[in-house]
């Protein structure tokens, strides 16, 4: 610090301690920041390509003797702030729909609904109402006991329709069986299937081949209804994933995800203790979370 020239004045007494503004906090600015989508970074997308030749190789038996046919949508993504997972992913699928909305718009709106508190979801006929009053789309809440509820989730994923799946997240944010106590909301943005060689194309399929991962194909339009069939009965489909704890997608085996789906029992005792904190449904959540899947579309 240089010192002061003769005869200046002497500096002005520090202000006086001001109280903070209310409502303005760290967690504020921070949750402002993390509910607002943001573009994938380059890093982020070398790096699932990388945990995508690890799955396809690693995962998937018998690779010589088929090909993968992949289809997914891709979307900017957004943290969540508390218990919003089922918030954000609600404005991740606005994406999907090229629909406008914002995390803070769809709170506000489950809040006035009187769905949430904090942004918590407990109930998948909530969130598909909550869906259709933001994102003025129709929704469908699935049943996955109905034998024919497999092949309606692929049929939307295959056409870009946002589904959003309840499930228990492990600690790396995976389906896991917890009972329902770790129950967290993930959008499902595509899939990846493996059928038997050698894959028939013709007039109705539009797909291109992947150039650096072998044998994978990407669908690019919305026309290969015919490989439906294919699809379901393979042995080998995987979900894409993002939710509110990563900014990174995930690639998932369908049947672990739905089987976790289908565990979610109970809250954790220890939410369901705190009654002033989150609103859970009366009926319990095996009613209205378990074995449930929303589709939305416009």
């Amino acid at each position: 610090m240089s010192a002061l020239p003769c005869g200046a004045p002497p500096p002005p007494p520090p202000p006086p301690n001001m109280a903070p503004l209310k409502g303005l906090s760290l967690k504020n600015i921070v949750g402002a920041v993390l509910m607002i989508a943001q573009e994938p970074t380059g890093t982020s997308q070398e790096q699932f390509r990388r945990k995508l030749k690890v799955i396809i190789e690693k995962d998937i038996p018998e690779l010589s003797s088929k090909v993968l046919l992949s289809s997914n949508f891709p979307v900017c993504p957004i943290m969540q702030d508390g218990p919003c997972c089922g918030i954000v992913a609600l404005a991740m699928a606005a994406q999907m729909l090229s629909k406008e909305t914002t995390a803070s718009h769809v709170l506000k709106t489950s809040q006035n609904l009187g769905f949430s508190l904090q942004g918590e979801l407990f109930s998948a006929y909530n969130l598909a109402k909550l869906a259709e009053e933001t994102l003025k789309c129709t929704s469908e809440v699935l049943d996955m006991r109905d034998s024919e509820s497999k092949r309606s989730l692929l049929r939307h994923l295959a056409n870009s329709h946002p589904v959003l799946v309840p499930y228990d997240g492990d600690g790396n944010n995976a389906p896991c069986l917890k009972n329902g106590h770790k129950a967290h909301w993930a959008l499902l943005t595509g899939f990846l299937a493996s059928l038997p060689k050698p894959l028939e194309i013709n007039n109705s399929l539009d797909i291109t081949e992947d150039t650096e991962l072998c044998p994978l194909y990407h669908i690019k339009s919305k026309k290969s209804v015919p490989l439906h069939d294919q699809i379901v009965g393979s042995p080998d489909v995987f979900v894409y994933g993002i939710q509110g704890k990563s900014r990174n997608v995930s690639l998932w085996p369908l049947h672990n995800l739905l089987a976790s789906n289908a565990n979610l029992r109970e809250v954790d005792p220890n939410r369901e203790a705190e009654t002033d904190q989150y609103l859970i449904p009366q009926e319990g959540i095996q009613s209205v979370l378990c074995n449930k899947i929303v589709i939305l579309h416009s």
